[in-house]
Parts: C-alpha cells; sequence; structure tokens
C-alpha cells in the first residue's frame, strides 16, 4: 500500500502529490502528515511549535473533508512511526516532497531504509525556483551575491520588466530600490494592523499539549495571531496587498516602538509552513501593482518580490550548498556568550529590550529589527556566531534551519568572510537614532561612544573596526570606517577601548 508523507512546513493543496491526489481519484493515495514529538522537544519559540501543530491538524481536517483519506502520523522518532505504519497499516511505499532542509531529508531515508519502506521522493513545488537555475547561475562563479541572483531570476519571468531598445530592461531602468526605502516612519503616522488569527481555545489547548515535551519553549501563546490554515493565509495575502503594500518600500527599513509590524506583510510563516506558495504570493501582489500603480509606488512591489524571489530562495539554496561549512565557520574568531539579555530583554538599551520583548511576545521582528538590531549588536559584541544562530532558531516563530543558518551566521555574523555577502553588517547607534524612535526613551546617548552614558552600540561599533580593522581596510565598503578611526587622537580611541571593555563586562554580568 502507498501513503504520501507530508512534513509539517509542506502544508500545501496548491502543489506537489496531494495537489494531484486531490485532482485525481481521492482515494488513490492515502495522506500521513508527520507529528513528531520530538521535535516539539527541541528549543523553540512556544508559537513555533503551536502553529505547526495547529496548522497540520487543520490541514488534516481539510483534506478530509474533501474527500481524500488523511491523517496525523503522530510519533516519538520518524523510524517508530514507519514501522508502525508497516505493520499496522500495510504501507510499504512513500511518496515524500523533498524536505526544505537536507539533514531531514537524510534522517527519513534512514528510518525507511531501516524499516524496509520504499521512499520516492519527488522535487519540492513549494519554491519558487529550480535547482537546476541555482547551479546554471552558481556555475563559473567565485563569488555568491544574492544582487545578481535576484537579477538573473527576474529577467527570466520577466517580473517587473519593459522592453527598451529592442531587449528587456527593468522597469525604470534600475533593478534595485533598496536606497528610496530607508524612511523613518512620522511620528503618529497611521500603520493598518495586519490580520490577527488563532482560536484562543485551540491555541491554549495545544499550547498546554506539546508544554510536557516542550519545557525550554521560548516565549507565550498571549499574543498569537498567526494563519494556520489556506483560508487565513489567503485572507493575510489579501489583507497586505491592499492595505499595507503601497507603504511597505517607503517604511521598510524603519523600527518604531509604537507600531510592531508596520507595514511589513508578516506572511513568512504562512510561506515557511506551506500554506502559500511564493509564486502566488509574488502574483498576487505584482496584480495589486498594474491595478494601482498610481498609488503603489514602483518601490515598494520592487523591495517586496526582492525579499521572496531574491532573498528567501537564495538563502536556502546556499544552505543547501553550504550548511557544512556555516556548522562551524568564525572567521574572526569571536569567543563571547551570547548575554541573558537575548532571553529576558533586561537591559538599559531601548531598542534591545523592545525588541527582545516583542519576539518573546509574538514570535516576530522585522527584518532590520533582526539584522540591525539583534544581530548586529551580537556581532559587535563578538559572541560565537553558532550561539546566535541558534537563539535566532529558539526565538523566532518563523524558525527553521535552512532560513536562519544562511541569514545569521553568513549574513549577520560574516563567520564565513564573505561566502555569500560581501561585508559585515554593523552600525551604531546613530543607525537606530535615523531610523527609529528607541533612542528618545533609552537611558545611552547615541552620539557618545564614551562614558557612562554613550550608546554601547557605539561603543562597540568602533571598538569592532579597530579589532577588525585590517579585515575591513581590505574592502572598499568598510574602508572609509578603519580611517576614519585611525583619524581620531590617541586619547579618544583609549577612551573607546576602555568603554567596550566595560560594556562587554557589564553585557556579560547582565547589568548593560
Amino acid at each position: 500500500m502507498e501513503a504520501i508523507l507530508v512534513l509539517p512546513d509542506q502544508l500545501t493543496e496548491a502543489v506537489g502529490p496531494v495537489a494531484r491526489a486531490i485532482a485525481g481519484d481521492p482515494s488513490e493515495r492515502r495522506v500521513l502528515v508527520l507529528e513528531s514529538t520530538s521535535a516539539w522537544a527541541r528549543p523553540r519559540h512556544i508559537q513555533a511549535i503551536v502553529s505547526e501543530v495547529l496548522a497540520a491538524r487543520r490541514y488534516v481536517q481539510s483534506l478530509a473533508q474533501q474527500g481524500i483519506p488523511a491523517s496525523t502520523l503522530r510519533c516519538a522518532e520518524v523510524r517508530a512511526g514507519l514501522r508502525d505504519l508497516r505493520t499496522t497499516a500495510g504501507i510499504e511505499r512513500l511518496l515524500l516532497m523533498e524536505p526544505a532542509s537536507p539533514e531531514q531529508l537524510d534522517e527519513i531515508r534512514a528510518a525507511a531504509a531501516a524499516e524496509s519502506v520504499e521512499l520516492v521522493v519527488v522535487p519540492n513545488e513549494l519554491w519558487l525556483t529550480s535547482r537546476g537555475e541555482w547551479e546554471a547561475y552558481r556555475a563559473g562563479r567565485t563569488e555568491l551575491r544574492m544582487e545578481h541572483w535576484y537579477r538573473r531570476v527576474r529577467a527570466a519571468r520577466g517580473w517587473l520588466m519593459e522592453e527598451h531598445d529592442g531587449g528587456a530592461r527593468p522597469i525604470g531602468g534600475t533593478w534595485n530600490l533598496d536606497a528610496d526605502n530607508r524612511k523613518r516612519l512620522p511620528r503618529g503616522a497611521t500603520v493598518p494592523q495586519p490580520r490577527h488569527f488563532g482560536d484562543r481555545s485551540a491555541v491554549q489547548r495545544i499550547a498546554e499539549e506539546v508544554g510536557a515535551f516542550a519545557p525550554r519553549a521560548f516565549g507565550t501563546v498571549d499574543a498569537f495571531r498567526w494563519p494556520t490554515s489556506r483560508p487565513e493565509a489567503l485572507d493575510a495575502l489579501e489583507a497586505f496587498c491592499t492595505e499595507r503594500l503601497p507603504q511597505f518600500g517607503p517604511y521598510e527599513d524603519a523600527l518604531s516602538s509604537e507600531h510592531e509590524y508596520l507595514f511589513h506583510s508578516v506572511l513568512s510563516g504562512a510561506l515557511n509552513l506551506g500554506l502559500l506558495t511564493p509564486e502566488e504570493v509574488c502574483r498576487r501582489a505584482l496584480a495589486e501593482w498594474e491595478a494601482r500603480r498610481e498609488e503603489i509606488p514602483l518601490q515598494s512591489i520592487e523591495g517586496f518580490i526582492r525579499q521572496i524571489l531574491g532573498w528567501r530562495e537564495f538563502m536556502h539554496h546556499a544552505y543547501v550548498d553550504f550548511r557544512e561549512t556555516w556548522r562551524s565557520a568564525n572567521g574572526m574568531e569571536h569567543g563571547a556568550e551570547l548575554p541573558s539579555m537575548y532571553w529576558s530583554g533586561d537591559t538599559k538599551m531601548s531598542c534591545i529590550s523592545r525588541v527582545v520583548g516583542k519576539v518573546a511576545s509574538t514570535g516576530y521582528a522585522h527584518h532590520i529589527e533582526r539584522l540591525m538590531l539583534l544581530g548586529n549588536f551580537a556581532l559587535l559584541l563578538e559572541v560565537v556566531p553558532q550561539q546566535v544562530s541558534d537563539w535566532f532558531l529558539e526565538a523566532f516563530a518563523d524558525a527553521y534551519p535552512w532560513v536562519v543558518v544562511p541569514n545569521v551566521v553568513a549574513m549577520s555574523q560574516f563567520a564565513d568572510l564573505g561566502l555569500i555577502t560581501s561585508k559585515p553588517y554593523i552600525a551604531g547607534g546613530a543607525y537606530v537614532s535615523r531610523m527609529g524612535d528607541d533612542c528618545r526613551s533609552c537611558a545611552y546617548d547615541p552620539k557618545r561612544s564614551a562614558g557612562l552614558d554613550a550608546c554601547p552600540l557605539t561603543t562597540l561599533y568602533w571598538s569592532f573596526v579597530d579589532r577588525h580593522g585590517a579585515l575591513l581596510a581590505r574592502n572598499p565598503r568598510t574602508a572609509t570606517q578603519v580611517r576614519a578611526w585611525e583619524q581620531r587622537s590617541a586619547a579618544a580611541r583609549a577612551e573607546i577601548r576602555a568603554r567596550a571593555t566595560e560594556v562587554r563586562r557589564a553585557a556579560e554580568a547582565g547589568t548593560l
């Protein structure tokens, strides 16, 4: 007997083996959705576990309502689950869409071989681009950069392209409009709220159920808002396109203590679970822009498409290729421990305290909060890169290894010294002050780099330039900072070095 095995991040009815089963004879194949209690025990945000479990169970119900024989395969370990399938249900052949993380495929293959279950693996159709496209992009390249990949795959799809001199070019003549997406949100601005989903009783019930297996789970479920069914995910997509897409671009990088989500789509959870496909998300956004070109600036739709077609796909392909390198990469030889404030939010730094508190409550922070606050501070503290990556995997509701590891170890912490990105993403307090309002309520002054009231980000920024000057001087994009540091007086540099030592000690002691 044959069945389709569905992983809890492949909950799609739109593509793949399940879609074909729905289109054909519903009785031809049985669908089994994996529910591994050992996966619940891994350190994760409680909302990550709850959203995954709730979405998987609602998926099973949806398939059953369509006449598809579907059930949950609950087990502690995959091998034990396959053994039960073979002995109690007579299932000897499984059809599986390729997992997002190769190590999960290795685990399932080993379990299937051990239990004499035939495993047939088909391509994962939840991705927008193929491995063939990636391999063609990589051929002959010594540097891998997301921008080059993005231009290639965008041109291949004809998205946001126009005819020009007998060929095609990006609309407006510019591929990347990121420089236009750096506005600070005006005080008192009105921001439409994203949809909030989640049956409170169902969320609480599952939180209690998985709690026995997940005693170390980070955060709470009190502010749970994630879509956990395809109709809810489509509703969230529609709300973003109609209400927040117009202002998404200009304020994409803004920081705000008043608005948790700003104009971001907050669709990462639905995409990562498989409730939405990146193809349909991009096409729906493009259709909205086409219909409302006078209202939706090009920078908004371009920035959104770049996040999904460019960034998301690039990082997944890179993870498949370089995950083993990133497991131990630490090119700058950082050795500090991640400070306790990343779990408690207990710090006088307003920006870090606010975002850690938000992550604990919602499981979410937007990309600048992740990269330029949480990631940047850990990099400036010189924390072991894998500790930072492990925290991100634990702290966010939309976290999976394929997305976290390349973004944190390679991009945020620059641990591989430039395998997929050209420079460290570092910034001092001036950047935080320019992009948001956190500094207004902070005990530290973003303009100061020395003294007890100096912003730790500013102090550590210059300390990082000092300690890694040889590396930064070799890159034209960071050499300017090295020259600026060297032009400071010896006394000023000594004062900053001394304050940086104090900041590191205070961070370690939990008194910063």
